[in-house]
């Protein structure tokens, strides 16, 4: 079979399509799937990168990147249908559980913690890209109340883009988007109330969002604005409320998104003891200057979040967003190209490498 491998950590130049065997057994908690797509996601740069290597490197080379996915099921190994509610033959979309890896092949062995029935109506392109983003998304979207006023930071990204979907339909009062496309922001199926361009904008001065009303929440998708944020506390016109009056700060990831970690002292210092700081500094002292800081973990293995997500996709409330320069092909370049744009940080939804010739959709 083919599948994607590196030899070892480094740049996506690192990438190439192999033929290897397909796998012949099935380990216990496993199971065979015959691989249609498979969406991208940080994770698989960082991996690839050795940045985090002694946290979450791989256990041997070469290894298979990619995590989240869609495919047919050849072979249950020793899970039992009947509590997954899918079988045999049936097409479904996957999210990894612990490690993003092994899914970028024709056959790919998954866990199947994460995973559940595709409709019919939905792509295995757009399962994916759904499995993987769309479903953290969702989880995000939980923490907000209908009457909020919303800036979303990095709202034409993966979680991003279906984000403010997810909003839309619970009603948001305001919902704004930054990118460097905010034309795309405010078009179907996005649709921020305004959207500005942070290359070209002041996006925390509030005059510029032709309001006098401060944000009730700040959602950081993209890293580095809580430090910019505390430059600007003194401004006459806050961009969001203050902890005292209710306003919220939220983010997906530490300040410099391309962290690197190499231990678990690494870890506390990068990703808990700045959360930790920040929640206390902005609850106690500066809760009538600042909002309330949260680092929020969105990335919960409810499979409901999953059912819900590609149901609300099969009745076309939601649309899942793959970047128009994809689906990329399953070739050296095609898998090189859509790294590299992962990589770059400036993806227009999700990346998604489609397996074409494996796949009738």
């Amino acid at each position: 079979m083919r599948a994607v491998q590196s030899q070892a950590y480094g740049s996506y130049e690192n990438l190439s399509v192999d033929i290897i065997p397909k796998p012949s057994l099935v380990p216990k908690g496993k199971i065979l799937v015959q691989i249609y797509a498979v969406a991208l996601a940080p994770g698989d740069v960082r991996v690839l990168s050795g940045k985090c290597k002694e946290l979450n490197g791989v256990p041997s080379f070469p290894y298979i990147p990619g995590g989240d996915c869609c495919g047919i099921v050849e072979d249950m190994g020793d899970s039992d249908p009947a509590l997954l509610g899918f079988d045999v033959g049936d097409r479904i979309a996957a999210r990894f559980d612990k490690f993003p890896r092994d899914a970028l092949a024709e056959y790919a062995l998954i866990s199947p913690t994460m995973a559940n029935i595709v409709p019919d109506n939905v792509s295995s392109e757009d399962a994916a890209a759904l499995a993987s983003s769309a479903t953290i998304a969702m989880h995000l979207s939980k923490r907000i109340l209908k009457d909020e006023r919303v800036l979303i930071i990095g709202a034409g990204g993966g979680v991003g883009s279906h984000l403010c979907q997810f909003l839309k339909m619970k009603g948001v009062k305001f919902i704004a988007g930054v990118s460097r496309d905010p034309d795309r922001l405010t078009e179907k199926p996005i649709l921020c109330h305004k959207a500005l361009d942070y290359t070209t904008t002041d996006i925390l001065n509030l005059d510029n969002w032709e309001t006098s009303d401060p944000f009730d929440t700040i959602i950081d998708l993209g890293g580095s604005i809580w430090p910019i944020l505390l430059t600007n506390e003194g401004r006459e016109k806050r961009i969001v409320k203050s902890a005292k009056e209710g306003g919220r700060f939220l983010t997906t990831t530490p300040d410099d998104a391309w962290f690197e970690l190499h231990g678990i002292f690494d870890a506390l210092a990068v990703l808990l003891f700045p959360s930790l700081w920040r929640a206390l500094y902005s609850r106690a002292w500066k809760r009538s200057s600042l909002p309330s800081y949260t680092y929020a973990m969105s990335l919960d293995n409810d499979i409901d979040i999953l059912n819900q997500t590609l149901f609300l996709a099969s009745a076309d409330n939601l649309e899942a967003c793959i970047d128009p320069r994809g689906p990329f092909n399953f070739t050296t370049e095609g898998v090189q190209e859509a790294f590299k744009v992962q990589e770059s940080r400036h993806a227009q939804g999700k990346v998604v490498i489609s397996f074409k010739s494996s796949s009738p959709r």
